[in-house]
């Protein structure tokens, strides 16, 4: 079973009795950007745990699994997450068994997170018949046969001139041929789902899908073969099918 945790950018997934939390996307420490420009933007780490703390309360999971890009800087480690990733986790793992499949922001990342927090391999992890992955690489051949996909990376935000919904979180959902993702010559279709960025902030300071070019492999493979689209808000508003995907991707 899957389930979007309207209005937070979360699914829970439940696998035999199990539930569990996705998340993706933090950028913790992003706020180091625009320091080293001389401006300073209040931490965005305090909502990150505050949001989460509240979903884990009420709807008691069993785990927490982030695809990728806990941290900003890609291969090194900065001030900023030197100072706020531990806390974070600390606090995070108390509460609930935490697993990260690394995205490619997280080079450096092992240093800052507690000894009990499973970091998985890069390539993602398997929950019965759903994979997930961050979404910088290519998926797994071993994913061919399941049905769901879920991935991160993209940080999908609505991006349509004069729109109203224009800066607008949203969740990506595409059904694409498993033959344009995967070079096994896998047959039938599967579902893409798409997180939005678990960070609200990083859409309103333009971290967001609309960079002039497709940044995912896995979305770059597939998007000439989408055979239905729906993009929604935050708030479950369907704004846009198939035919708006250029204004996501």
């Amino acid at each position: 079973m899957l389930k979007i945790l309207y209005p937070h950018p979360a699914l829970l997934v439940e696998e035999k009795g199990k539930r569990t939390i996705i998340i993706s996307d933090l950028h913790i420490g992003f706020e180091e950007r625009f320091i080293k420009s001389g401006v300073r933007i209040p931490s965005s780490t305090y909502k990150l745990v505050a949001e989460l703390m509240q979903m884990v309360e009420k709807e008691k999971p069993n785990s927490l699994v982030i695809l990728g890009d806990v941290k900003y800087s890609v291969n090194e480690v900065t001030n900023t997450e030197w100072k706020e990733v531990p806390p974070f986790f600390e606090k995070v793992v108390s509460e609930i068994p935490t697993t990260i499949i690394p995205g490619n922001h997280d080079g450096g990342l092992e240093p800052l997170v507690p000894s009990d927090l499973i970091l998985e391999q890069p390539q993602g992890i398997k929950i019965g018949n759903i994979g997930m992955f961050h979404g910088h690489m290519k998926p797994p051949t071993s994913f061919s046969r399941i049905d769901k996909l879920i991935m991160g990376h993209l940080h999908p935000t609505y991006s349509r001139k004069g729109s109203p919904l224009s800066g607008s979180q949203t969740w990506l959902m595409l059904k694409v041929k498993k033959s344009s993702m995967f070079e096994n010559r896998a047959t039938g279709y599967v579902d893409l789902i798409v997180l939005p960025s678990f960070n609200r902030e990083l859409s309103a300071l333009g971290f967001t899908s609309n960079r002039g070019r497709i940044i995912s492999p896995a979305i770059r493979r597939v998007s000439e073969y989408v055979q239905e689209a729906m993009i929604m808000t935050l708030n479950g508003d369907i704004i846009g099918t198939k035919d708006a995907l250029p204004y996501i991707l």
